[in-house]
């Protein structure tokens, strides 16, 4: 899947590159470029101003982008939050299950064992049962 994702960019890259470079070489012509409250002017070719506005509004777009999914990334930072907390709750509750299954363990085995002892006990302090014969 990968290898056709990287065919599928070399057939789209390659022929912007040959549009980018042969628009460049056709659009040499000077533009000037008057900052006014500055008194500055700047003369450059055609096709630097054409690209410089167009990375220009791409960071642009970036920045307003980012900007807006403000809410969505703090609400996934809520529940990240969230998340953790309720995974470190049923970790203890997690550890306590354990324990206590221990401990039913030991009490079972120690019921299983005490009415034998507990027999025992009420055998000898029962009198003595009589032979018929």
């Amino acid at each position: 899947m990968r290898r056709i994702f990287s065919w599928v960019s070399w057939l789209i890259m390659v022929p912007i590159l040959v549009f980018v470079v042969t628009f460049a070489l056709n659009n040499k012509h000077p533009m000037n470029l008057n900052l006014w409250p500055f008194g500055i002017e700047i003369e450059f070719p055609i096709y630097l101003g054409l690209f410089a506005a167009l990375i220009a509004g791409a960071l642009l777009g970036g920045v307003v982008a980012w900007m807006g999914q403000g809410r969505v990334r703090s609400s996934l930072r809520g529940q990240v939050y969230d998340g953790e907390v309720a995974r470190r709750a049923l970790k203890t509750e997690a550890e306590k299950v354990k324990t206590l299954e221990n401990e039913l363990k030991i009490l079972k085995s120690a019921a299983v064992e005490a009415p034998k002892t507990e027999l025992k006990v009420i055998q000898e302090t029962l009198p003595p049962q009589r032979r018929s014969g």
